[in-house]
């Protein structure tokens, strides 16, 4: 008998899939601002929402939102650009004294009794590349702060036609083979995601800057930015923000605030990331942990760190668009977290 589905056209479907990948990939200049808006316009929207119940006119309500968005921004985004610049500029002679906190970091290691050398640690650290994909991050932060009156502007003119994006998308979902009411559930889960992402990025970045400020670390306002935007970032994220100030740490005052900073860092990423977090987020996102780790790469390929910062809502899309469809079912429950539990009786149910 023959199957529902050849051969040919799964070929299609990754033929297409790769393409679409490639093409945002060239496009990434232009599609990483116009994500960052969406974003920040979901963010901005149950703030609308709320003035208009108010009775505050809608225009007035969007320019207080705008304002009120642009004033942080424009205060905070000089000086952090200048920061990220500057730590760019000067990473050639940080790294000369990185190299020599490294030469008393291994004779520290010897003294307690771990047998390493020097070299050995410049070659793996010279294989992970990480001063480089700091430095990427450092400008990719200042790049998006230039570009942050397109995102407001984009975010304005969202925000205005809310309403009737909002009564597209559910007339689009009516007229398709979408179930309106599951489209309009995944569309509510991305909101919450991101809402809920923003107040615990933001308490980290706060808990960030009052630790590294106590220590006086250089470029603090600087790296309690990255922990905000990293730490939307699954998995490495925290690791990523963490690492330089640790580093500036040990190279500006010693090894012992160094292992004070990192402390901290664990603490910060233990209470807000394995408590707080889930406890707000509530039920699971439904992707598998392998799954949210390879998106994240894949994401981070397409758009660099604006597509790992917002790989989760793009993969959970993604799987919403695969399980409407019976001959892609299959790549949405590859995505999914499903696992087969057994009960008392020893039979398998679905989880």
């Amino acid at each position: 008998m023959q199957k529902s589905w050849p051969i040919n056209q799964f070929l299609i479907l990754v033929t297409t899939l790769s393409i679409l990948m490639v093409i945002m990939k060239y496009a990434a200049d232009l599609l990483a601002p116009f994500l960052i808006s969406i974003a920040l316009a979901i963010v901005l929207t149950p703030l609308l929402n709320v003035l208009e119940k108010k009775r505050i006119p809608k225009v007035v309500s969007l320019i207080l939102l705008i304002i009120l968005s642009a004033i942080p921004i424009v205060m905070l985004g000089g000086y952090i650009g200048s920061e990220a610049q500057e730590f760019t500029a000067n990473l050639n002679t940080m790294k000369a004294e990185f190299e020599e906190s490294l030469g008393k970091l291994t004779i520290w290691l010897q003294h307690i009794g771990i047998p390493i050398e020097k070299t050995d640690m410049e070659a793996m650290l010279a294989k992970s590349n990480f001063s480089g994909i700091v430095k990427n991050l450092a400008s990719q932060t200042s790049t998006q702060f230039s570009n942050i009156f397109l995102i407001l502007f984009t975010v304005a003119f969202m925000l205005m036609e809310s309403g009737n994006i909002r009564d597209k998308v559910k007339k689009i979902l009516s007229k398709s083979k979408i179930d309106l009411d599951e489209g309009m559930q995944i569309i509510a889960k991305i909101n919450t995601y991101f809402i809920i992402k923003v107040k615990t990025s933001l308490a980290t970045a706060i808990w960030v800057l009052l630790v590294l400020w106590f220590y006086d670390i250089h470029y603090f306002y600087l790296w309690a930015t990255l922990a905000f935007f990293l730490n939307f970032i699954p998995v490495v994220g925290s690791i990523f923000a963490a690492v330089p100030p640790i580093i500036l740490a040990m190279m500006d005052q010693s090894m012992m605030t160094a292992l004070w900073v990192a402390l901290w860092y664990v603490t910060i990423n233990m209470v807000i990331g394995n408590i707080l977090e889930p406890r707000i987020m509530g039920k699971g996102l439904g992707l598998s942990a392998l799954v949210i780790f390879l998106s994240m790469t894949l994401w981070g390929w397409v758009m660099g760190p604006t597509g790992m910062i917002l790989s989760v809502p793009l993969t959970m899309a993604m799987q919403f668009l695969f399980a409407q469809y019976k001959e892609t079912e299959w790549i949405a429950l590859m995505l999914s977290d499903f696992k087969e539990k057994e009960n008392e009786d020893g039979k398998n149910y679905h989880a």
